[in-house]
């Protein structure tokens, strides 16, 4: 049996979660976590330690790739090697880590990360199905993340039941994998991972039907639209499902990310105005007052350093007012230039 569209989705979208805590996942997510593994970034967490970090970089440059391409280059050796003292030094290289979630914006680094998370772990994990004849849509996800997150296969081989009852089989090794994962002080902390599948199993959801609560994040009914694009491709051109699907959810995300964006600025922009129109007032408040001081003063017969200092003051206020607003308008224009003027 082959994996459904669908199928493929809903697998992604968990792990998506699992990794990110968006289901379309987050191209620019750059972290370090307590893991010994380094540098987790993309869609998927590629890591430094596993390797897909550096074959991701590997293959937005061999793309073309331009944005943070000089910074990624010169840290390509350092991410060939995995060592802890290599890992140790990348973790804390901030222009790194800063180029990567620079590049996440391009086109080139977006395919990078689609194509090697296909080749790395969707393929492999539908292969691992196909191979033990597994169909349910909650294998599949199982077996996903676990390629994922790793150790897989040490953790398929103590499984004693019999692989013909698939069901029976994937139950013993969400349970063993999740025993595995708490032996480990590191890896104690995922083990949302497995209690979610646990969870799903006790209610014999095996469709992974929708919606679901994957750690805290709502999984509806969005991830198995039929209205979502199906290849991003020419149709004249053959690309495997998979890879399809991958470039699907990257389409969305892509418009969700653009029309977010233009909300923000919009909001942004109304923020900008209101303060600069309390600014406005509060400094005209302020200067009024002071010059009437001086008025007063000079009137009263005060001596004249009295409302003379005063006087200054109150120019000073204006002065500090025209430099903000001069320094606004410098920001604005900055900023129409870099949106296209959104």
């Amino acid at each position: 049996m082959t994996f459904t569209r669908t199928d493929k989705f809903k697998a992604l979208a968990i792990v998506h979660i699992f990794e990110t805590s968006r289901p379309l996942g987050n191209f620019a997510a750059c972290v370090v976590l307590g893991d010994g593994a380094g540098v987790s970034y993309g869609i998927n967490q590629f890591t430094h330690r596993s390797g897909a970090l550096y074959a991701v970089a590997k293959r937005y440059l061999g793309d073309g790739g331009v944005i943070g391409a000089d910074v990624i280059r010169s840290r390509m050796a350092e991410m060939s090697d995995r060592s802890a003292a290599a890992i140790r030094r990348l973790a804390t290289d901030a222009a790194f880590k800063n180029a990567l979630r620079a590049a996440a914006a391009t086109r080139e680094m977006k395919a990078a990360q689609i194509d090697t998370a296909n080749d790395l772990y969707l393929k492999p994990a539908i292969d691992i199905c196909h191979k033990l004849g597994f169909h349910d849509p909650l294998s599949l996800a199982v077996i996903y993340d676990s390629v994922v997150h790793g150790s897989f296969n040490r953790v398929a081989r103590t499984v004693q039941a019999d692989k013909s009852a698939e069901r029976i089989w994937i139950t013993e090794y969400v349970r063993r994998r999740d025993r595995w994962l708490l032996s480990y002080t590191r890896l104690a902390a995922t083990r949302y991972r497995t209690r979610f599948f646990l969870s799903q199993i006790t209610s014999a959801n095996w469709k992974l039907d929708l919606p679901l609560n994957v750690n805290g994040t709502r999984l509806g009914s969005i991830i198995a639209d039929p209205s979502v694009p199906a290849d991003a491709a020419s149709p004249t051109v053959a690309v495997p499902v998979e890879k399809s699907v991958l470039r699907s959810a990257a389409e969305f995300a892509a418009k969700a990310e653009a029309r977010f964006d233009q909300v923000e600025a919009r909001v942004s922009a109304v923020t900008t105005r209101a303060d600069s129109a309390k600014s406005m007032w509060a400094t005209v408040g302020g200067t009024l007052w002071q010059a009437l001081w001086a008025v007063f003063g000079f009137a009263a017969g005060l001596p004249a350093e009295v409302w003379i200092t005063v006087a200054v003051i109150a120019g000073l206020l204006m002065l500090a007012y025209l430099y903000r607003q001069i320094a606004l308008g410098r920001l604005r224009e900055q900023r129409v230039n870099l949106t296209g003027g959104i």
